[in-house]
């Protein structure tokens, strides 16, 4: 173009350029480390490139004196100005989001320098000159090249940038390749020889706006070009202010930020320790100092591998770069259990959780360590504990199967004691018993006697033994119905009144309307225990048997003015043989059994046994049983028994390999009125039934026969030859628990040995 080009002018629109480059790299710079308010930032320095690179553009035309008058379109020269920002703007944000890529940082580049040569074109073509603009091909090309060539260059010092000298260098670089392009573009324009005499520049002139043109404005000269300068200048000014002003409350909310991460971190119980990328250690907390040994200033700028022990610190290196490269976590986020290093070399082990972060410029990692020292202890002493306890288990299983098997031995060391010994005593009750009818009011019946209350001793023990090995063998079976109390209390009140007055003691009973659900029988049994404690123990008083309500159920009691219970002894008393008041172990006082059996029957029907005493006082056995609504009874009556045809009593047959018992008892029979056929087998047996052609009308076999035979196998033989079924009892000295059950669930009534003449011609009687 001709003219010539105000250099003060020239140098204004260096430096709005390069002024306007180094706030838009300063803001683009404060964009990438903000946490917030980021894309406000990257708008800030769009607006502040754009505005420079605009800025410079329109002073560098008005540096242009031109002969002629210049005036300049609005809308065109506002168009212009939004394309420098709008360009700007979209290459900081395609740099910002995405990634900064070689091909990303490329296609913003050639769009921003697209853009800008659009503004400087734009620009141009809002002059108003009296003749066209010819433009230099080539020229025109190497403007674009400088522009895409500075675009580029100013989007990679955007976020490239970290000082402030780094961002001035940067600044100059860019302003100068804004200025070269501009100039490049003005020259572009003047290169025609054939408009050489139209006299065309960019020197902003006062002259008249072409005829017809409503658009146009006649603008002032340098002036208005300071003016521009200035006000950009200032507007940039105010931009790079909010920046310092943003970075200086950063910086204090980092400061205050720092100081509480550092106090919070100073004062964890547990170590925590940062590291960079290269393993270096950047933080180091006084856990860490007191854990380690190491000072903060010892450990801060080395290898975080002084804190390992191997393998893992041989490993680190090789972990921290397939880290790098692989992106690959194997201990990032994850706790795990590893071995730490102390100063002196000594190792312990610790619980590690890593976490990972960022500070904006470089990739951090947080270690947060815990000596697990103690736990570990505690952990090694729970192991040993639970071994411990398990071996002791072991040893309680092992000794409770031994005491089973005890039990069981002793079960059948009672049982065969209690067969072996029943044997000879049942033939000494049925000779005792025959010779009482011959000898009667012989000289010798004293002695007789007191020989029979000797065997009433024994068959005593025998029978309270027997009771307890029924109950430990689980073969009683309670038959619960509903009975009335007063009744059972009746009767063992009058039958025990009598024996208790010989002895010094008032024995009475308060009647009871009351019912209850349970074993008639062995509730009998229990009331019979305590009664007969009651007056073993009792010297001198009274005996008081009675029932109350408690709730919903009932307590039948029976209390004594006797020598009484010490409290220390309460669950003694219910042990078997244990007597207090005996230690002589008079047989009279009793065998130590009787609250042992009464324990074994309340637990067996679910009743609750308890017991108030005072030592002198006297002592309170209670029975708690349930309650019912009371009935009606109905009597009954029941017709004698009918004598045989014979005349005699009945013919009963005796099975006993045993020839003394089997004498002793054919005796006895014979002596009641009984036929008697006596066999040591089932085959002598029917063979004699056969020929006498008879039917008998009893059956009393032994348990135990010849060749392994058993009674309940004769009884059998002998139902097949009479054609129906005879009532039959068996006799046993055997307390086996499996013995009991098998007679038990054969139907057959089961006598123990020794068996008193009474009971077993009560037996005979009732089952005839």
């Amino acid at each position: 173009m001709l003219g010539h080009y105000d250099p003060y002018l020239v140098a204004l629109s260096v430096v709005v350029a390069s002024f306007g480059g180094y706030v838009a790299l300063d803001l683009a710079s404060h964009a990438r480390d903000a946490g917030r308010g980021r894309n406000g930032w990257l708008g800030a320095a769009a607006l502040a490139l754009g505005a420079g690179i605009w800025s410079m553009h329109f002073i560098g035309m008005m540096a242009m004196r031109m002969p002629v008058p210049v005036s300049y379109d609005i809308l065109l020269t506002a168009l212009s100005f939004f394309l420098a920002v709008g360009v700007s703007g979209t290459g900081l944000f395609a740099v910002a989001h995405g990634g900064g890529g070689r091909t990303t940082l490329a296609a913003a580049g050639l769009l921003t320098g697209f853009g800008i040569v659009a503004m400087h074109y734009v620009g141009m073509a809002g002059m108003r000159l009296p003749v066209p603009l010819i433009y230099d091909t080539l020229l025109v090309a190497a403007s674009v090249v400088i522009a895409v060539a500075a675009s580029t260059a100013a989007l990679w010092l955007a976020f490239r940038t970290a000082s402030p000298l780094q961002r001035l260098s940067g600044a100059l670089v860019l302003g100068a390749a804004v200025v070269s392009m501009h100039y490049v573009g003005m020259a572009a324009g003047s290169a025609a020889e054939n408009a050489a005499g139209n006299a065309m520049g960019h020197a902003i002139g006062v002259g008249a706006v072409p005829a017809g043109d409503d658009l146009g404005l006649v603008l002032s000269t340098p002036s208005l070009a300071v003016g521009t300068g200035v006000g950009t200048l200032l507007i940039l000014s105010l931009g790079l202010l909010s920046v310092l002003i943003d970075r200086r409350r950063s910086a204090e909310r980092a400061a205050g930020q720092e100081a509480r991460y550092r106090a919070v971190v100073d004062t964890a119980v547990d170590p925590i320790v940062v590291i960079d990328e290269t393993g270096t250690i950047q933080s180091f907390n006084r856990a860490a100092e007191t854990t380690f040994g190491y000072g903060a200033e010892e450990a801060i700028g080395a290898n975080v591998r002084i804190l390992m022990a191997e393998p893992h610190r041989s490993a680190h290196d090789g972990y921290m770069a397939h880290f790098r490269e692989t992106g690959e976590r194997r201990i990032i986020g994850i706790g795990r259990e590893v071995e730490g290093r102390r100063k002196d070399g000594s190792l312990f082990p610790l619980e590690l959780s890593v976490a990972e972060w960022h500070d904006g410029r470089q990739r951090l990692f947080t270690g947060i360590m815990r000596d697990i020292t103690a736990r570990k202890a505690a952990e090694d002493a729970l192991h040993r504990a639970k071994a411990e306890a398990e071996r002791a288990r072991e040893e309680a299983l092992a000794a409770r199967d031994k005491a089973e098997r005890a039990d069981m031995a002793k079960t059948k060391f009672l049982a065969a004691a209690s067969h072996d010994l029943r044997q000879p005593v049942q033939s000494l009750f049925f000779f005792a018993h025959a010779l009482s009818d011959r000898l009667d009011g012989h000289p010798a019946s004293p002695l007789l006697a007191s020989m029979s209350e000797s065997l009433n001793g024994l068959r005593t023990l025998l029978d309270s033994l027997l009771d307890v090995s029924r109950l430990d063998a689980g073969v009683v079976t309670p038959a619960v119905t509903e009975f009335a109390l007063g009744p059972l209390l009746q009767r063992l009140a009058d039958e025990y009144r009598g024996r208790a007055a010989e002895v010094g003691i008032a024995l009475r009973h308060v009647p009871t309307d009351a019912w209850t659900r349970s074993d008639p029988a062995l509730v009998e049994r229990i009331l019979r225990n305590l009664v007969e404690n009651a007056i073993r123990y009792t010297e001198s008083g009274r005996i008081l048997i009675g029932c109350r309500r408690t709730g919903n159920g009932l307590r039948v009691e029976v209390l004594d003015t006797g020598i009484g219970i010490p409290e220390d002894k309460r669950d003694e008393v219910f042990v078997e043989f244990t007597q207090l008041a005996n230690p002589e172990r008079d047989r009279r006082k009793g065998l130590g059994l009787g609250l042992a059996i009464v324990r074994r029957l309340a637990g067996l029907l679910g009743h609750e046994v308890t017991l108030r005493s005072r030592p002198g006082r006297g002592s309170a056995f209670g029975l708690t049983v349930p309650s019912v609504a009371p009935r009606q009874v109905m009597k009954t009556c029941r017709p004698a028994a009918q004598p045989a045809a014979n005349g005699g009593k009945g013919l009963v047959v005796v099975v006993e390999d045993d020839a003394i018992i089997l004498l002793s008892m054919r005796t006895m029979l014979e002596e009641w009125g009984y036929e008697v056929v006596a066999a040591v087998s089932a085959d002598e047996a029917v063979g004699t039934l056969t020929s006498l052609g008879q039917r008998p009308d009893m059956i009393v076999a032994d348990y135990r026969l010849r060749e392994g035979r058993t009674g309940l196998q004769a009884i059998r033989d002998i139902y097949g030859v009479c054609g129906v079924r005879v009532p039959a009892l068996v006799l046993t000295g055997d307390t086996d628990p499996a013995r009991i059950a098998e007679v038990q669930q054969s139907g057959h009534r089961l006598l123990h040995k020794p068996v008193a003449p009474e009971v077993l011609r009560s037996a005979l009687t009732s089952a005839a």
